[in-house]
């Protein structure tokens, strides 16, 4: 705990940088990894956002539960245990979809897992997510798409009129407090999430600092078996989770500077058998994640300027796996981390109104050790790119080309490698109310540390989901070719629909494949598979009229690999095929109450193509109701999880139920909460 509190203490005094627009309430602004801002309706790209109250009327406390409410991502549901959650999009997943925050890419599990469980939702202004491969612009990891996670910031008043400079002198403090607290009357227990920001800003200065603490105290469950004797286990997961966030920037007319830091450290304590005469057999995850960067923009004019940072991230993973089984009890520890640098410079240039040009490089120096292997490994990643957005007709037709050069000398046991890369994007406005896209974009993946060296123990649930991973340091680089095509329509301003397709042909997919399927737990290692496709399309349609706000989406995800031992395409594993998320809020007349509903359902997952095992399906739905007083600052909400008490279609291969196979012991969970704004 002293090494926790110095880790929080030392991030608290970070700074840090502020790249980023506010959302503005009546036009979404997004803005890229090259930190270029535009709307939703002239960005080039098939992108979505998520607001800020849009996240909170959903009751989300992490990134992960608010993709959640996304149709085309899929957000692997939470086991017990798991202290990650994974995403997918376009059937890729961990390892192709770039996570970032405010346009700088997150330090990297070393489980593999994303990090959207440790990123709390009280930081953030909104989430953008971008569709398909656009590996030009954000490297090797981001054939399935990107994610940024854009924070709140502290608005700077450089740019007050010179008869209110003497007010934008003035120091200016707002912020807020969120407290809530979460009952189970299923198994009568009890969590608690407390979270607060804090923003300080002047004539040039803006500072922003946000924390948060999620605790769940889990459920103790006691049981008696013939080899054990008396077992006391967590039938309910044990969570402890905290964040912290400061970012600094000084703003002019020249541009900006600054930088920042954060810290997250998380700790859980689970059963993760919940099978056999080792029911009793627990695991406890902890992790501590950090980040300092240094920021900067420099403007030359209207139509030039440059920007670039520079960050070190670092990522601490223990495990201790316990194993309760009377004479033949044991306990096993493995102690991983990881630490990286990435920096990057990129100059926007803009000669005309019709180009607007980006060129750029990036250098991302990682390493990693663990109690898989005895001496640190390094990797080594260069790139430079370049890319033009051409606007022709009144931007009724927009033309977006590009090309990158990745460049991985060898370091250790690699060998050199290179490639060039090469997209295009089209986006076509028929109509005011009519946007077309079409996108082609090759992505060039080159085998992860994790993926070539680490062991990792999946031990989260039962069956075929039990299983210890290989590294292989023997693959070699992906390529694969994107194609997405799309269309959305605004209907006489009463709703919105888009349609999607995608295709993705992959060679020397990078995948786990079962080895040893008859051990004990389950033996897979990594390897590449000669070819596979994946494809799939999305159908979403809103809604906002005065009082009433609804989205309902369903995406379906097909994946197959060349079989060569059978010369027959199969199902790859660990996809879901199909997924509905819906969501609806009404605000109630004269008590201006505001009323709010989610569901979320995803098919079963197919766990090993070889014996056709697939997990339960999975079903969620939730009800929020919210209350606003004193002009806005103060709301007062009630909600309610997993409202149906686990309610699911269809069992796993080997009966499981949805609550046991995803450790949802919690049932029915009550949520009251307030949010002061001051």
């Amino acid at each position: 705990m002293c090494v926790l509190k110095k880790y929080v203490f030392l991030c608290v005094l970070s700074l840090g940088q502020v790249l980023f627009s506010q959302e503005a309430e009546e036009d979404v602004i997004v803005v890229n990894a090259e930190k270029i801002e535009q709307t939703i309706d002239t960005s080039v790209e098939q992108r979505k956002t998520i607001s800020s109250a849009e996240i909170q009327k959903s009751g989300a406390k992490t990134v992960g539960d608010a993709l959640k409410m996304l149709p085309d991502v899929t957000v692997s549901a939470a086991t017990a245990g798991n202290g990650n959650e994974s995403v997918t999009m376009q059937g890729l997943g961990n390892g192709y979809v770039k996570i970032m925050i405010d346009g700088i890419a997150v330090s990297t599990d070393i489980s593999g897992a994303t990090p959207i469980f440790q990123i709390p939702v009280e930081s953030i202004d909104h989430i953008e997510v971008i569709k398909g491969a656009d590996s030009v612009l954000y490297g090797s990891d981001a054939m399935g798409g990107v994610i940024n996670i854009v924070t709140k910031r502290a608005p700077s008043n450089v740019d007050e009129s010179e008869e209110a400079d003497e007010e934008a002198q003035k120091v200016k403090i707002t912020g807020g407090v969120t407290q809530e607290f979460g009952f189970s009357p299923v198994i009568i227990s009890w969590k608690n999430y407390t979270a607060g920001n804090l923003f300080i800003s002047g004539k040039h200065i803006s500072n922003s600092l946000t924390g948060s603490f999620d605790y769940n105290p889990g459920k103790k469950k006691t049981a008696n078996d013939a080899l054990a004797g008396k077992i006391i286990y967590y039938e309910s997961t044990k969570k402890i989770l905290g964040f912290v966030r400061n970012t600094f920037a000084w703003n002019d007319d020249w541009g900006n500077a600054g930088v920042y830091g954060l810290y997250t450290g998380s700790y859980q304590v689970s059963n993760y058998t919940k099978t056999g005469y080792d029911k009793g057999s627990d695991m406890t995850y902890a992790s501590h994640r950090g980040e300092l960067g240094v920021t900067g923009k420099y403007i030359y004019g209207e139509n030039l300027y440059i920007d670039s940072f520079v960050a070190g991230k670092f990522y601490f993973l223990n495990t201790t796996y316990n194993v309760k089984a009377g004479m033949y009890s044991s306990s096993k520890v493995t102690r991983s981390n990881s630490f990286d640098i990435e920096t990057d410079a990129r100059v926007h240039w803009k000669p005309n109104k019709i180009n607007d040009c980006t060129i750029g490089a990036n250098i991302n120096l990682e390493s990693m050790s663990g109690t898989s292997f005895q001496k640190r490994k390094y990797a080594l990643e260069t790139a430079l790119f370049a890319q033009d957005a051409i606007s022709l007709f009144n931007a009724k037709l927009m033309l977006v080309p590009g090309v990158r050069l990745d460049l991985s000398p060898p370091i250790q046991e690699s060998v050199v490698i290179f490639m060039a890369t090469p997209k295009l994007g089209v986006k076509y406005n028929p109509t005011e109310k009519t946007t077309l896209r079409f996108s082609y974009g090759m992505g060039f993946k080159i085998p992860s540390l994790k993926e070539k060296f680490w062991i990792f123990q999946h031990n989260y649930a039962p069956g075929a989901g039990n299983f210890i991973l290989y590294g292989n340091p023997n693959l070699v680089p992906e390529k694969s070719h994107n194609f997405m095509l799309g269309v959305e329509q605004n209907v006489m301003n009463l709703f919105t629909f888009s349609v999607g397709g995608y295709f993705n042909y992959i060679l020397d997919l990078i995948d786990s494949v079962v080895t040893d399927r008859n051990a004990s737990p389950q033996i897979r290692e990594y390897k590449n598979v000669d070819k596979a496709i994946t494809y799939g399309g999305d159908f979403s349609m809103t809604t906002e009229l005065d009082r009433f706000k609804a989205k309902i989406g369903y995406a379906y995800t097909g994946a197959k690999f060349f079989d060569v031992a059978i010369s027959r395409w199969k199902n790859l594993a660990l996809r879901v095929a199909h997924r509905v998320a819906a969501s609806a809020e009404y605000c109630i007349p004269v008590i201006e109450t505001t009323v709010a509903v989610s569901v979320q359902w995803n098919s079963p997952q197919l766990l090993n193509s070889r014996t056709a095992y697939y997990t339960p399906d999975y079903f969620m739905a939730g009800c929020d109701i919210s209350k606003k007083f004193f002009e806005n600052k103060l709301a007062v909400y009630v909600g309610i999880d997993n409202m149906f008490n686990n309610l699911h279609f269809i069992k796993g291969t080997n009966g499981e139920r949805q609550k046991n196979y995803y450790g949802l012991n919690d049932g029915i969970t009550l949520r009251v909460g307030a949010k002061c704004n001051f």
